[in-house]
């Protein structure tokens, strides 16, 4: 028997244990069967990936036969999950992304903590897997993350003579006049950065919210059990955090500045980084594998994401999934069974190796792998971050108004964050 079938027998025989307190402490009917039964899981992750991982633990135990996993449209997911638990015929997991916590949360059946320990979850997760604890119990045990780093072309920085990309954000000051270049007709041909706009600037909402958590606003806090929006908070810093995060971002699309690298008129960060027109583009570990399809000629490397150089904590934006058990489940026990299993030490290797992107556990983070991507990809998801969003599609259209009213002179940076900070408290409401 091979070491990775002992190793995962002895993980399930745990489970089998935890699953009857579990069973018990959510009054299951069956006389204690702890077997898992027919486990149907939704999410939005592909497919292939995720029948390929059930395929591997079928082959240790025989009661995963009966859990199956369907895929979904993340555009779509909203709403067909509630449809189906409005007439009964829900899933019994789902993979609960950050930002649907709050839209979810009342769906949820919450694990208690004298079933799986706060410390336990902490020790054993990524702090940003804490969004999905509650002052009740947890809401999902954290399945993936996929941070945000900072690709960089390695041609336009060398032929500029820079040797290395930022490590802090103050450095694109000094390095956008060296690296943006203009044709004769002013327009921009090379870009350092794309900061500034929100409609051509890939994931923009998750740059500002980072730069802003950076600053030390955590936009939405957990305050005595009730969430609160705190975008306006200015603590002790002489300026608000997100005032001061919405200046930097913005400056990079004014004509006037000395740092102006980016305008909207360019095409999408995303497809200038692509055709080598862009020297920083700022996105996923999970599109290492599409930037290098789209441009197999493209040099270029990875690096963590700039953080402030007055911060003390090395911060980056992080999407992360968890499973959840619907309230819906006619079986909790055999869902938190199958969650636990998926959970474990092994399931997440390989599916860390499969999709390229860090475990979310802390104990297969402390492995270091030798791959240069996937170090940087491991360190960047112990310094994963998120906040506790509403709903993602309006708030979006909060951060679009509120970077869109500055650079177009409609409002002056407090107006613009308070204006934010008005509308993303309604919306909590």
């Amino acid at each position: 028997m091979s070491n990775f079938k002992i190793i995962i027998i002895a993980v399930f025989v745990v489970f089998a244990i935890v699953g009857i307190i579990f069973f018990a402490g959510f009054g299951g009917s069956g006389g204690g069967n702890t077997t898992i039964g027919p486990v149907v899981i939704w999410g939005t992750l592909d497919a292939r990936t995720m029948n390929g991982l059930l395929k591997e633990i079928r082959a240790v135990r025989e009661d995963f036969d009966t859990v199956t996993y369907i895929e979904k449209d993340e555009r779509t997911f909203d709403t067909e999950f509630v449809n189906a638990l409005a007439v009964g015929i829900g899933p019994d997991l789902i993979l609960l992304s950050q930002d649907s916590i709050l839209k979810h949360r009342d769906k949820i059946i919450n694990i208690s903590y004298d079933v799986y320990s706060q410390r336990t979850f902490k020790d054993t997760f990524i702090e940003e897997g804490e969004l999905y604890m509650t002052p009740d119990g947890i809401l999902g045990l954290p399945f993936t993350i996929d941070p945000m780093v900072l690709y960089w072309n390695r041609d336009i920085l060398s032929s500029a003579g820079v040797s290395a990309p930022p490590r802090y954000w103050d450095e694109l000051f000094t390095l956008s006049p060296i690296i943006t270049q203009r044709d004769r007709a002013a327009n921009i041909v090379t870009s350092l950065t794309a900061l500034g706009e929100y409609r051509n600037v890939d994931h923009a909402k998750e740059i500002l919210s980072t730069l802003i958590i950076q600053a030390g606003n955590k936009i939405i806090n957990r305050h005595d059990g009730e969430l609160e929006v705190v975008l306006r908070e200015q603590g002790e810093s002489v300026i608000a955090p997100a005032e001061a995060a919405l200046r930097f971002y913005t400056e990079f699309s004014n004509p006037v500045k000395s740092v102006y690298s980016w305008n909207r008129a360019l095409p999408s960060s995303r497809q200038s980084f692509i055709a080598g027109d862009l020297a920083l583009y700022i996105g996923f570990a999970s599109e290492l594998v599409g930037l290098r399809n789209a441009n197999p000629n493209l040099n270029f490397d990875v690096a963590p994401l700039p953080q402030s150089r007055d911060g003390s904590t090395k911060i980056t934006f992080g999407k992360m999934s968890s499973f959840a058990i619907p309230r819906t489940a006619p079986n909790p026990n055999a869902s938190f069974s199958a969650a636990l299993a998926l959970t474990s030490q092994e399931p997440l290797i390989i599916l860390a190796e499969v999709t390229g992107l860090p475990p979310v556990r802390r104990d297969l983070l402390a492995v270091r792998p030798t791959d240069a991507f996937r170090s940087i990809f491991y360190d960047s998801a112990l310094m994963a971050r998120a906040w506790l969003d509403s709903n993602d599609e309006k708030s979006g259209e909060i951060f679009k108004d509120m970077i869109e009213n500055v650079i177009s002179g409609r409002s002056r940076l407090s107006e613009a964050v308070r204006i934010a900070d008005e509308e993303l408290k309604n919306l909590l409401q």
